[in-house]
């Protein structure tokens, strides 16, 4: 075996080991993640109940004591939701329908799209690793006895 055979073995291990590695991470982030959406359930579950009884006695803040614990607070927010890209081309059209060209420099600029670019795509590219792993059926097998 040369050096170069030699080397590309070494590349080849560290690269075996470093899928290894990756794909132990993966798991474990998974079990986190599924323990996490646990969590945030019974989180949820207990919002509702501690919400209901603020609501049914007019009270809009707990003053739990005790070292770092804090408040709960109960209060009412309004969301909005998201503008998207084809309502905002919309309006613009409909107020500056006599300046198409202003309507795509100011698209432009809220998108952060240079001068020239494709305006269809909006966003940022990222390289990503993706690991898919196949769903585990639930599979029930019945025998004729």
């Amino acid at each position: 075996m040369n050096f170069h055979t030699n080397n590309a073995v070494i590349q080849m291990d560290n690269v075996r080991q470093t899928i290894k590695d990756w794909i132990s991470l993966d798991d474990e982030e998974r079990k986190l993640r599924q323990q996490i959406k646990e969590i945030h359930k019974k989180k949820t579950e207990n919002s509702g109940a501690i919400l209901e009884y603020m609501k049914a006695n007019e009270v809009d803040n707990f003053a739990i004591e005790g070292n770092g614990v804090g408040n709960i607070t109960r209060s009412v927010r309004t969301s909005r939701p998201a503008l998207k890209r084809s309502q905002i081309r919309t309006q613009l059209l409909l107020q500056f329908a006599d300046q198409p060209q202003r309507v795509a420099e100011a698209l432009r600029a809220i998108e952060g799209i240079p001068e020239g670019d494709d305006m269809s795509v909006g966003g940022t590219q990222r390289e990503l690793l993706i690991r898919r792993i196949p769903r585990v059926k639930n599979t029930v097998v019945l025998n004729n006895a």
